[in-house]
């Protein structure tokens, strides 16, 4: 028996190996800009350290049994190249957020809804000048109504921010961009979505001081899902919905481990 044991190791092996190779690589898409602690570097080439957000896929994509391809391209041009197939995946809001994206799956329960437990939170939150003592515990909406608020370009709650009452202007490229133009007065705030409220904090208080503040309160709550092409989901189901099970179970506790990492 511990011969016919020691036979079978070679054998397991190489048929995990096989499952493991039959998954095809996931292309995964994201932004070209740096969007610190999330996303590092610029153009076309991951970073060097890729930042909290690409680690954590590449850890949850790796967790699924399935290799991984990191594509970087301007943000606005990611949800249609989802949708066309040029891309297999890349992290969406939720679609009450930004409507209904056609040929994507989202990670689903069991009676056929969007699992929030396989996503990462995500809150939209605000920056303004500490000078334009705006009520810091007041509600982010009513106090920016016809005021502009600057979100980075191809951002996917552009809609839901107008939506609001919100005059938004996204024209610039990155968040530094933004926080540039706040700070000279062409817009009235920034927004941008975190994962959790505080995370942009300590890099704000090194780098700006006290030019800026964030509001309390969130414009908008929602979450962040890996969505993926319909086409590979269909090619891949068992080792796209192993990368969801990892998400659920490990992808709230790596983010917390990684944006320490990267403000450490």
């Amino acid at each position: 028996m511990r011969l016919s044991h020691l036979l079978s190791l070679p054998l397991l092996a190489l048929l995990a190996g096989q499952a493991i190779g039959a998954c095809a690589p996931l292309r995964y898409g994201y932004t070209d800009k740096a969007v610190a602690p999330y996303y590092l570097g610029s153009g076309s080439e991951e970073g060097k350290p890729p930042g909290a957000l690409a680690e954590l896929t590449r850890e949850s994509v790796n967790g699924g049994g399935c290799p991984i391809v990191m594509v970087r391209m301007p943000p606005a041009r990611l949800r249609a190249s989802l949708e066309e197939g040029r891309i297999d995946a890349t992290s969406l809001f939720a679609p009450d957020i930004i409507g209904t994206v056609p040929n994507t799956v989202y990670p689903r329960d069991k009676s056929g809804k969007i699992d929030p437990s396989r996503g990462i939170p995500l809150y939209t939150v605000v920056f303004v000048r500490a000078g334009d003592h705006y009520p810091r515990h007041g509600e982010p909406a009513a106090l920016l109504r016809g005021r502009t608020v600057g979100l980075s370009q191809g951002a996917p709650h552009i809609a839901a921010v107008r939506g609001l009452g919100v005059e938004v202007d996204d024209g610039a490229a990155n968040p530094e961009l933004n926080f540039e133009k706040l700070k000279l007065g062409r817009i009235d705030a920034f927004a941008i979505s975190i994962s959790s409220m505080d995370d942009m904090d300590p890099m704000m208080a090194a780098r700006y001081g006290r030019l800026f503040v964030r509001l309390d309160k969130p414009l908008l709550t929602s979450s962040s899902y890996l969505a993926l092409n319909q086409a590979y989901y269909a090619a891949n189901r068992s080792q796209a919905e192993a990368i969801w099970r990892w998400y659920g179970k490990h992808g709230q506790a790596r983010m917390t481990a990684l944006l320490k990492k990267y403000r450490d």
